[in-house]
């Protein structure tokens, strides 16, 4: 038996409290809200003011489902609640997937709060000026609103057009020349800032224009569900801050369990017996917040190593007054300290390498070297690490030390004459009479 959603809605509420990132905790708390309103019949909704602003949708999670779609989809809803909960547990619980899908959920990374963010870069640099029909919508003949970003078509070679983010759009297109120069994606790269499409078809012929519309269409919704929109200043610097230790990290407490003040009595051997049967019967699997038997404790280290994570898909757009343009700065493993690098070492952990750890080509060049026992030996042909024997550790005058020399160069000069002395095989004649001669000389 399900739990009511009251019970779901509350115990959400309380792993929300619960999350180690103060905007974590505001921004879940005000999606399940709005998401449990959303699902609620009108009749049973509060008179507030964030009640009737679900009938309006200025919260941009959806207005209020009609009774026939909340009864529809009421199992399918609890469900959900159910996995989200077991979601924050693990998160609290210090996994470290979900508290990082946690904060990428926060920040914008994915889900809703992503398409908001993209929402703000889509507009205008210039919201007061007058928009006219873009030189793309006017070539094609449609009136789509994803072909206003993009400027005409140049030809880029003889088969090829180039399209390019309009002007109008700045920040948008700084931020996606941006993202493809640092190759930066939570999934498949962007490959391009433009579009690159054929000048004719495969037939030679040129492009119809519903094609051609179509490719746009379809470069425009890859490249924006790909799209990592930058985060506002203060949001992005706070974060920096917390990551380089220069700003506290709001972290909260669990709440001690309740005591019972009037616990309950202990049943008889009969009902006793009758509960256990109960319990059995249900067949309830636990989840994997309940099999987690050692929680990690979440700490000041840990979320300043997750900020600097969730950091290097972030960015934010800064103005350059002096160049007057757009500039996108992301950041990039900054929770380091800059003298990481610069700490003491010994040099003979290192000696006979360049800064980047190649050898030079003067040591490489060196082919042969000379073994301990005064032998030269090619040593780049050694795959091998060679274990000395218990004759490389006597004294050069014993008679085993010498005798291992002597059979070790009667060895080489064997092996050495063995091959100089082989007959090579003779080639395969063409014409069958002559391998009939040569075989009839042999006997």
């Amino acid at each position: 038996m399900q739990p009511p959603p009251t019970h779901t809605l509350r115990a959400l509420l309380r792993e929300t409290s619960y999350l180690p990132d103060a905007n974590a905790r505001r921004f879940f708390r005000r999606y399940i809200v709005n998401r449990f309103r959303a699902y609620q019949p009108a009749e049973n909704a509060s008179p507030s003011l964030d009640a009737h602003a679900v009938e309006k949708k200025r919260h941009g999670f959806g207005k209020r489902r009609d009774v026939s779609i909340i009864e529809e989809r009421a199992r399918a809803v609890r469900d959900q609640g159910k996995k989200g909960l077991n979601y924050l547990r693990r998160a609290n619980n210090g996994e470290y997937t979900c508290l990082k899908k946690i904060l990428f959920f926060t920040y914008g990374r994915i889900g809703k709060r992503k398409y908001a963010l993209l929402e703000h870069l889509l507009r205008p640099d210039d919201p007061t000026a007058v928009l006219e029909p873009s030189p793309l919508q006017k070539l094609y003949y449609s009136n789509d609103r994803f072909l206003s970003f993009f400027d005409a078509p140049k030809k880029a070679s003889p088969t090829d057009y180039n399209i390019a983010i309009s002007d109008r759009y700045r920040r948008l297109k700084t931020t996606l020349r941006a993202q493809v120069q640092n190759e930066i994606s939570l999934g498949r790269e962007i490959k391009r800032h433009q579009i690159n499409t054929p000048i004719n078809n495969v037939w030679g012929r040129p492009m119809p224009i519903k094609r051609a519309r179509n490719i746009v269409r379809k470069w425009y919704a890859e490249t924006m569900t790909r799209l990592l929109p930058p985060l506002p200043n203060d949001e992005f610097d706070d974060m920096q801050a917390m990551a380089d230790g220069r700003k506290d990290i709001s972290l909260v407490k669990r709440r001690a369990t309740r005591i019972e003040l009037h616990p309950a009595e202990e049943l008889p051997p009969a009902d006793r017996f009758a509960k256990l049967v109960q319990d059995a019967l249900v067949l309830e699997t636990p989840s994997k917040a309940d099999k987690c038997i050692r929680p990690r404790q979440i700490d000041a280290r840990l979320m300043r190593r997750m900020y600097v994570t969730v950091l290097s898909y972030c960015s934010k757009l800064e103005w350059n007054e002096r160049y007057k343009k757009w500039e996108s700065v992301w950041g990039r493993m900054r929770g380091m300290k800059s003298d990481f690098n610069s700490a003491a070492h010994h040099d003979h952990l290192f000696a006979g390498v360049d800064e980047k750890g190649n050898l030079p080509k003067e040591n490489q060049s060196r082919r042969h070297q000379t073994s301990p026992d005064g032998d030269e030996r090619d040593t780049t042909r050694e795959r091998y690490t060679v274990v000395p024997s218990h004759a490389n550790f006597l004294p050069p005058e014993h008679p085993v030390r010498a005798a291992s020399k002597l059979f070790e160069k009667k060895g080489r000069v064997q092996s050495e004459s063995e091959a100089s002395s082989t007959p090579r095989k003779p080639a395969l004649t063409k014409n069958r009479s002559e391998r009939r001669a040569r075989k009839a000389s042999t006997f």
